[in-house]
């Protein structure tokens, strides 16, 4: 049965910037459509291999990189949204188009973007991981502000970190602006070292297979060019992500790892819900305010497993906390995990809609 829920600085591093960007260029290999082998299936065993957002074995272990990544229609597909380990998704200006804050910490892919600003409730999230170096290309004035005053590592794309961003020649301006994660974090690390990052939430200890509730989940942001789709996919045991352009008449089509070919899949889907405000704005562009600190319910859709649940946060420095209606900690299961915050009431944000089915 189908269910509608209508919801809702320059602060420049220490020391200048010796790693340069590499070229890049547009992969050769076409995108597949097999389904790639479940990464909630076989979680790595304990040992310092193991990507503490993940809980699965990474190749890379930082130090952790922040990055903004535009989702428009303009910017897709993007490029580095299969190798992160945690994705935020929120609205920008207007409430009409969202956009991607990714953390990478496990893997590096060597492309990533198209690179856009920062807002200060993006700039909020990269507070609650300590020791996060922060890439965005350029912000708001509020953003500014923001990380100025919460001392983010910042990088900013359009200013001190100027030299470690590409513009490709295969998309037009300013949806072309790219980079590469492991020059980003060889970067980071030359100023200020690899802190390291701890698990923000507990792994299942054992992967259970299944089939949820609802095996779909449609986040229209707005009717004209951003419609989304989490589909459960009972053979990879995760999440396949799916993005219409209603206004191209091009329906639903699988969104793939431009770097690796496989589709997106996730092991976690949030859907938090959040308080949002519109700001000042002298140049009447749109500036927007989201909730991030506090409390408020949450969908947590963990793997298979599916409740009505909460989020916590008790301020900056600590990563959101989920729980389950019995008030204990929510048990993610190993694999990527993506937080999509949405608006609490159709007042904040009308053009938004959530339906799961």
């Amino acid at each position: 049965m189908k269910r509608s829920i209508w919801a809702s600085l320059i602060a420049a591093g220490s020391a200048s910037l010796l790693a340069a960007c590499g070229s890049h260029a547009t992969p050769s290999a076409k995108p597949t459509t097999t389904h790639p082998q479940a990464q909630t299936s076989s979680p790595a065993p304990a040992s310092g291999n193991v990507d503490p957002l993940t809980d699965l074995a990474s190749p890379q272990h930082g130090p952790l990189v922040a990055l903004m990544i535009e989702n428009s229609e303009y910017g897709r597909p993007q490029y580095g949204l299969s190798s992160a380990d945690v994705v935020y998704e929120a609205y920008t200006e207007f409430f009409y188009y969202p956009r991607f804050l990714l953390l990478y910490y496990g893997h590096a892919p060597k492309l990533a973007g198209p690179d856009r600003s920062a807002r200060p409730y993006f700039v909020s999230l990269v507070h609650q991981w300590p020791g996060a170096a922060y890439f965005h290309a350029g912000a708001s004035t509020p953003a500014y502000t923001t990380i100025t005053q919460d001392n983010i590592h910042n990088m900013d794309l359009d200013a001190n970190a100027y030299n470690l961003g590409t513009r490709v020649s295969f998309r037009p301006a300013p949806h072309n602006l790219f980079t590469n994660i492991g020059t980003d974090m060889q970067a980071a690390q030359k100023i200020w070292g690899n802190s390291g990052v701890k698990a923000p939430w507990p792994f299942v200890s054992h992967v259970t297979s299944g089939t949820p509730k609802d095996t779909s989940i449609t986040l229209s942001w707005n009717s004209h060019n951003s419609v989304e789709q989490w589909r459960w996919d009972s053979q990879a045991q995760g999440w396949t992500r799916w993005v219409d352009n209603p206004d191209a008449g091009t329906g639903f089509q699988q969104v793939m790892g431009m770097n690796s070919g496989k589709p997106v899949l996730a092991g976690n889907v949030i859907i938090e819900y959040t308080n949002e405000q519109y700001l000042y704005d002298p140049a009447h562009t749109g500036w927007i305010q989201i909730q991030t600190h506090g409390q408020g319910k949450a969908l947590l859709f963990l793997g298979h497993r599916q409740y009505s649940g909460t989020w916590k946060n008790a301020g900056p420095g600590q990563p959101t906390k989920f729980y389950l209606p019995n008030g204990q900690l929510a048990p993610f299961n190993p694999g990527p995990t993506w937080i999509e915050l949405v608006p609490n009431s159709q007042s904040a944000a009308n053009s938004f809609k959530l339906t799961l089915q």
